[in-house]
């Protein structure tokens, strides 16, 4: 019966480290938050273009968050007005203007992490 019992134990302990086997519950890996435009950093940038273009239908959703920068596209960087009012980004992030779109881009894998759309002119 002891023996039964220490057997028990150590189940029952193996199963509280892996997280409950037996309960039905996923674990989820928790990843860090997509890097995106702040409020502050989209205010600054607003100010400078001036009001939003209205995007047309054939013009909305161009760019979207996500996808990765097209082979051949050739993004440009901000004015270094704009640019110098802006909180620094950690590498490998930058921001660009692609057509009347600016864009948050990682570098390293082209991925484009967020967009206001239609603000330069």
């Amino acid at each position: 019966m002891r023996r039964a019992y220490t057997w028990m134990s150590v189940a029952l302990v193996a199963a509280a480290m892996l997280g409950c086997a037996g309960s039905g519950e996923k674990q989820v890996a928790v990843s860090k938050p997509a890097m995106s435009f702040s409020s502050a950093e989209r205010d600054s940038i607003a100010s400078y273009y001036g009001a939003p273009r209205p995007a047309t239908q054939a013009l909305q959703g161009a760019v979207k968050v996500g996808d990765r920068l097209a082979p051949g596209s050739r993004p440009q960087k901000l004015p270094s007005d704009l640019h110098s009012k802006l909180k620094a980004l950690p590498e490998p992030y930058t921001w660009y203007v692609l057509g009347a779109d600016v864009i948050l881009v990682n570098r390293d894998s082209h991925e484009i992490m967020d967009v206001i759309p239609q603000v330069v002119r």
